[in-house]
């Protein structure tokens, strides 16, 4: 008697051994995820430099906006982006939101003229490297970041937008957002993408812009020259002025003094961070390595915001930037080099703790 094998038992174990050899199957060789490939080293250089991998991720830039004449996108992975080259055109098109998995060779793009760069790239040496996994997927929702957070390795290659005031500008290719409260700012660029239009804005317009962090920094190590792209017109938006920030006590002294150098000698001030404990009363210092004071910045009781001198700055909105200008007492410009921001805390109990930090001064290279 012959058995007849095509039951409904034989058919769903089928299916299950199938599913489990799918489920089974290995990687592709060098599988590895985005943010792995923007782990970075002391110089901002990716960990997987010169390596060949494989990731998958969602298309946040499409092929066709930046450098047409080639195949150049921006994927993303969870909080992560990367740019994708290849030298040869896309026989297809691809979508914001399309899944696509790609191998190629993880690099870092410096000119070899100006030595600036340090994006991350993953390079492929031929189209069949970009597969595409599905289509009709909802696009990557932006990550909400302050101002101050977008200027940072972590986010570079990723979908970010933040609120502004637009301080500067060259409607040619560029301008410049600031932050009236912590003074900072990031440069938005237009870089190869057409159909952006900056010259609809003026300095003191308020923007929500959203857009891919590029990378293009003059010198190593690669950790700052962040600038965000927007790729339609409709990732600026106007928006409402950015809230005054509410007084904020902590329970113990803290400082945060960006650790970059500033150059005061072309205008630049180095915004400071500083809470203390509720009715304390608060000292900040400059001193120079010699131990000499530099310079008093502020002294009395804590309100809960700063009371640091303020700098306000022609075209910059709200209350301009509140820090250190780079002067001595007697508001003579510093020389370059390396000083030392001091935060004396005493609270209401008498209790006195110190914080300090290093503030450096810079000097244009030749």
């Amino acid at each position: 008697m012959t058995k007849n094998l095509n039951t409904p038992a034989v058919a769903t174990l089928a299916a299950a051994l199938c599913l489990a050899a799918l489920l089974a199957r290995p990687a592709p060789a060098g599988a590895v995820t985005i943010c792995d490939v923007q782990d970075y080293d002391s110089a901002g250089f990716s960990l997987l430099e010169g390596e060949t991998v494989t990731v998958k991720g969602a298309v946040i830039v499409p092929p066709g906006l930046l450098q047409p004449q080639y195949t150049s996108m921006y994927i993303q992975q969870g909080d992560c982006g990367v740019n994708i080259f290849c030298f040869d055109l896309l026989p297809f098109e691809l979508a914001l939101g399309d899944s696509v998995q790609v191998t190629g060779e993880v690099v870092e793009y410096v000119s070899s003229g100006s030595g600036a760069g340090a994006t991350t790239e993953i390079m492929c040496e031929s189209l069949e490297q970009i597969e595409l996994l599905s289509t009709g997927n909802d696009p990557v929702e932006a990550a909400a970041l302050d101002l101050p957070d977008v200027n940072l390795e972590d986010n570079e290659g990723r979908l970010v937008k933040t609120i502004g005031i637009v301080i500067d500008n060259n409607f040619d290719f560029s301008m410049y957002l600031g932050d009236p409260y912590s003074g900072a700012s990031v440069q938005v660029y237009k870089s190869y993408i057409e159909g952006t239009d900056f010259s609809v804005f003026v300095p003191g317009d308020t923007l929500e812009i959203t857009g891919f962090v590029l990378q293009y920094d003059r010198a190593a190590p690669y950790l700052q020259g962040y600038e965000l792209v927007p790729r339609y017109q409709s990732d600026m938006q106007y928006a409402e002025p950015v809230e005054p920030p509410e007084p904020e006590y902590s329970a113990e002294a803290r400082l945060s003094v960006p650790a970059r150098p500033f150059r005061p000698d072309i205008g630049e001030v180095l915004p400071i961070g500083y809470s203390a404990p509720e009715r304390s009363e608060t000292t900040i210092e400059v001193y120079d390595l010699q131990g000499r004071l530099v310079r008093t910045l502020t002294e009395g009781d804590y309100e809960g915001i700063s009371a640091l001198p303020e700098y306000y700055k022609e075209g910059f909105y709200g209350e301009g930037v509140r820090g250190w200008d780079g002067r001595d007492e007697l508001r003579r410009l510093v020389p370059a080099g390396t000083y030392i921001c001091r935060l004396e805390v005493e609270d209401r109990d008498g209790n006195k703790s110190v914080k300090i930090a290093p503030a450096v001064v810079g000097i244009k290279l030749n």
